[in-house]
């Protein structure tokens, strides 16, 4: 059972006529004096829609599937790396209103996890009093595990792990106060043993790495964190990872990143962090690979077909079946190539999964052969844009005035 400063809920293994988990082991001496390892994940913002963009609906159902098949493959690996603790930093779910089939399935998935799993309500699913996500969340969820939605300590040394969690919790989606203030007199109120671990467990942003310039997502700081006394903070909210390494030791204010990318701005794979806590306080973090999809931004200028060749060179190193490309492309092309862009950036396409151009800055370089065959010699549009022709540096004068006269005929 649950230990009273957490909130567990009913078994949905033994409603579905499963076999009961076993029952937790309780503390001994030897069990405490001991390395935890712990999953930490955040931000999968399960339900965002991908509405955004010119996605195909083909393509959007994908996008959208993926991020369930990632938090499946991630509480498999979790299992299969034998951490004890599942650690949901927030935003599991992209708005407090989705569908209910699809709250019932993560809680599901999340339940099959033979450790103890830990769900902070993030910015995005934030708790409520008239709360239209979390109670059938917690309902399908399993007594084992926990839903952070209050601040209060929770203490998993009955379930037979020598842990004690301070949750941030979010209950509105802006703040401009974070939401770990009282972790401090909770933690002192406790007089916790030396060997149990203090890990804080918050969604928000972080001074001097996250972008949030208007201080609106339950901001907070270094200095804040430390001065909590807590070994540890596991963060969510900032989409990249913290630190930037694949492995560390001893860092102890962590952003895993979200798992799966969601977009151009999202410039990672995706990832997770596995945790080891030894007895003595050392902290040991391995980054993993999660994500599936991977969202490029490319920008070239062209010249000449040489610089379309390698733009091709670029793409053809890219997965059809995973990379989606932000191309934005800008300089001048002779007649033939600039006249063709829509069959070569056609070819392009067969490259990526998804190619989203913007050809603004990419404009028709304007030859003597043009003007000549366009107007006639000694006529006014002739002498004005063959006179621009002469001069290279009189290339955006001599657009501008191609466009305009052509304007002027139509």
């Amino acid at each position: 059972m649950s230990h009273p400063l957490c909130e567990g809920f009913g078994d949905p293994r033994a409603e579905a006529g499963l076999a009961p988990f076993p029952a937790p082991a309780t503390l001994t001496p030897s069990s405490i004096d001991r390395m935890i390892r712990l999953f930490h994940t955040a931000d999968l913002h399960l339900g965002l829609k991908f509405t955004r963009g010119g996605y195909t609906p083909a393509l959007r159902e994908r996008l959208v599937a993926r991020r369930m098949e990632c938090l499946r493959e991630m509480v498999a690996l979790a299992q299969e790396r034998s951490c004890e603790v599942f650690v949901i930093a927030g935003d599991l779910f992209d708005t407090p209103r989705v569908p209910k089939g699809l709250v019932k399935e993560a809680a599901t998935i999340l339940a099959a996890f033979e450790g103890v799993v830990v769900v902070l309500p993030g910015n995005h699913d934030y708790a409520q009093d008239e709360d239209p996500l979390w109670p059938g969340f917690v309902d399908a969820l399993g007594e084992r595990h926990h839903l952070l939605r209050r601040e209060t300590p929770c203490d998993l040394r009955d379930q037979g792990i020598p842990l004690v969690i301070f949750p941030g919790v979010c209950g509105s989606r802006h703040s401009q106060t974070h939401a770990i203030g009282w972790v401090p007199e909770a933690l002192a109120a406790l007089d916790l043993p030396e060997e149990v671990r203090r890990i804080g467990v918050a969604h928000g942003s972080l001074e001097g790495l996250s972008p949030d310039f208007e201080g609106d997502y339950f901001p907070m700081t270094r200095k804040e964190l430390e001065a909590t006394g807590l070994d540890l903070w596991l963060l969510g909210h900032t989409h990249i990872r913290y630190p930037d390494l694949d492995a560390f030791t001893n860092h102890r204010i962590l952003y895993p990143a979200t798992p799966e990318p969601d977009g151009f701005d999202c410039r990672h794979g995706g990832s997770a962090l596995i945790l080891e806590l030894e007895s003595d306080g050392t902290v040991r973090g391995e980054s993993l690979g999660t994500g599936s999809y991977a969202f490029r931004t490319l920008s070239k200028t062209l010249q000449n077909a040489e610089d379309v060749e390698s733009l091709r060179a670029s793409l053809a190193s890219s997965k059809a079946e995973r990379d989606l490309v932000k191309l934005t492309l800008s300089g001048r092309l002779a007649g033939e190539l600039y006249d063709t862009r829509g069959e070569w950036i056609g070819e392009l396409e067969k490259s990526v999964l998804y190619l989203e151009t913007d050809l603004s800055g990419l404009q028709r370089e304007i030859s003597a052969a043009d003007i000549g065959r366009e107007y006639t010699i000694g006529s006014f549009p002739h002498r004005l844009l063959g006179g621009l022709a002469e001069s290279p540096e009189d290339a955006e004068a001599l657009q501008l005035a191609w466009e305009l006269v052509k304007e002027a005929r139509s």
